[in-house]
């Protein structure tokens, strides 16, 4: 029985329970014999359950057949209807100027530095995102919470999905129409694959695309660890950790970088052996809740912070990292707080 659909199995038991028919005459239906469907009622101790009224016919076999199945699977998918940006693109040509976000862990979201990053893109027309990664927190299927039942209670994949929508919809319509929208998976994202790595069965009934409607949104999706460069300047989620990932992702990729993954915003420069500018790395706050269970009350280095590349169009670049205190931070001499 193991190899059998999950429809099909509640077709089973359905023919079993409401249609009086015997294992011999359900099994053909489903081309299996009636040994397996004889398993399947006593695994579940289903024939207690079996109520046969001499008054009801017989289930007929065919109405199983629903014509209208694949209408109803896609009735059944999260309907998300994406709002529709009515600002009209920037038109500066001396340098673009896109905000990047990263390490959002929703739904751990830290609600008050999110709402003073949107502040700001009230008031300022971005060519474009640049979205991190570990966008999701997806605990529900992180390969750490493994068997941690209580501390898996009440927190579901579906659930991860839908605040994350929510707030792609806040940040999209902040953004001009045909705006760049980049979308770089990280290392939490790549919980969905490894998932699907250990159980196979599940592949195709998710994935972070579908979930969060990128593609509708119009948003290029990266894998994981993959290197994305704007001009001069790498972008990545994070490969490397320690105490000074700026210096090291600068140092071990040899050119300018900017990485997430961290949650402690950070700025190195390092010998050029050009000696005309020198190399640069950079690591972006986060905008995630500061003491998240796993850490156990144990202090960091973390901030929550937003950065913004300044992108020229010769390829050379600046970045202006922000960091964000309590909710708030100055830009342009004007307080952003998230509190209000």
């Amino acid at each position: 029985m193991a190899t059998l659909w999950t429809k099909e199995r509640l077709d089973i038991l359905r023919a079993y329970l409401e249609g009086g028919l015997s294992y011999s005459e359900i099994a053909p239906k489903f081309k299996v014999s009636p040994d397996s469907i004889e398993k399947t009622v006593k695994r579940y101790s289903l024939s207690k359950f079996r109520k046969i009224d001499k008054d009801v016919p017989v289930l007929d076999l065919e109405e199983l057949n629903d014509e209208n199945f694949e209408e109803q699977k896609e009735a059944a998918k999260l309907q998300w209807k994406i709002p529709t940006t009515k600002l009209t693109a920037n038109p500066n040509n001396k340098f673009k100027q896109i905000i990047i976000i990263g390490d959002v862990h929703a739904p751990e979201q830290d609600d008050t530095a999110i709402k003073s990053v949107l502040n700001l893109m009230d008031d300022i027309k971005f060519d474009g995102i640049i979205n991190l990664g570990d966008y999701l927190n997806l605990s529900c299927i992180s390969h750490w919470n493994k068997e941690k039942r209580k501390t898996l209670e009440g927190k579901r994949l579906k659930s991860d999905f839908i605040v994350g929508c929510g707030l792609l919809d806040e940040f999209d319509k902040r953004l001009p129409k045909g705006a760049e929208k980049h979308f770089l998976k990280g290392n939490h994202e790549e919980w969905l694959d490894q998932l699907v790595e250990t159980q196979p069965a599940l592949e195709g009934l998710f994935d972070l695309e579908t979930g969060l409607k990128l593609t509708e949104r119009g948003y290029k999706v990266y894998p994981y660890n993959e290197i994305v460069r704007f001009g001069r300047l790498c972008i990545t989620h994070g490969i490397y950790c320690g105490t000074t990932p700026a210096r090291t992702h600068a140092s071990k990729l040899l050119s300018n970088v900017l990485v997430g993954h961290t949650h402690s915003p950070e700025m190195c420069l390092i010998h050029s052996p050009a000696k005309e500018v020198s190399v640069v790395g950079y690591v972006n706050g986060c905008l995630c809740h500061m003491s998240p269970d796993y850490m156990k009350s144990k202090p960091s280095n973390w901030a929550t912070g937003v950065a913004i590349l300044y992108l020229f169009p010769n390829g050379w670049f600046d970045v202006n990292l922000i960091r964000i205190v309590k909710g708030r931070f100055v830009y342009n001499e004007k307080l952003y707080d998230g509190n209000r």
